[in-house]
């Protein structure tokens, strides 16, 4: 059995919680809690980070030895760790003048969430949790492409290039300059 189940989902959550870092579900295990999607085995667990930098998440985890900082996917919007071999990643929701939105890579791109991104919580199992609305989940699935579009974009400006296998299998950087 996975070690991400929703046992797993709901001690992370508490042990965030109880730490000061309040977080909503998002992505897959919302859409599956809120039966958008059928039950599946889930690769990863994905929360919403209402906040306006990621400074106390980052004390937290550099403090802590419950989880590794997976460095690869640190960005100005992004963080990630792994907890018992299941990577949780954290989107950061920004709030100005009454408006959520999250800037992906540097700005690369700019998203406005739904007014009811964080209106919504479910009783699962005995447990209240926060979670993403269904309106905020459907407008980051019509957005995907670009803000994958907007992570190429930062790695052409940032020349971080690409990691990609040679015929001898060894891995080789690859500017996405010309």
């Amino acid at each position: 059995m996975s070690v991400n189940s929703l046992s797993f989902l709901l001690t992370t959550i508490k042990s965030l919680e109880a730490n000061a870092h309040p977080v909503w579900v998002f992505g897959g295990w919302a859409e599956e809690l809120w039966q958008i999607t059928q039950p599946r085995v889930h690769t990863d667990i994905d929360f919403l980070c209402p906040a306006a930098t990621f400074e106390d998440l980052d004390r937290y985890i550099a403090r802590t030895n419950e989880f590794q900082e997976i460095q690869s996917k640190r960005f100005s919007h992004k963080r990630a760790i792994l907890s018992e071999q299941v990577m949780i990643e954290f989107l950061l929701v920004q709030r100005s003048d009454g408006t959520y939105f999250t800037d992906f890579f540097s700005g690369q791109f700019h998203l406005e969430w739904p007014a009811d991104l964080f209106w919504h919580r479910i009783n699962i199992s005995g447990h209240d949790l926060q979670i993403a609305s269904k309106q905020a989940l459907m407008l980051y699935r019509q957005h995907h492409k670009q803000v994958e579009q907007a992570y190429l974009e930062f790695l052409v400006a940032t020349d971080n290039g690409v990691k990609i296998a040679s015929e001898n299998g060894e891995m080789k950087n690859v500017s996405l300059h010309a």
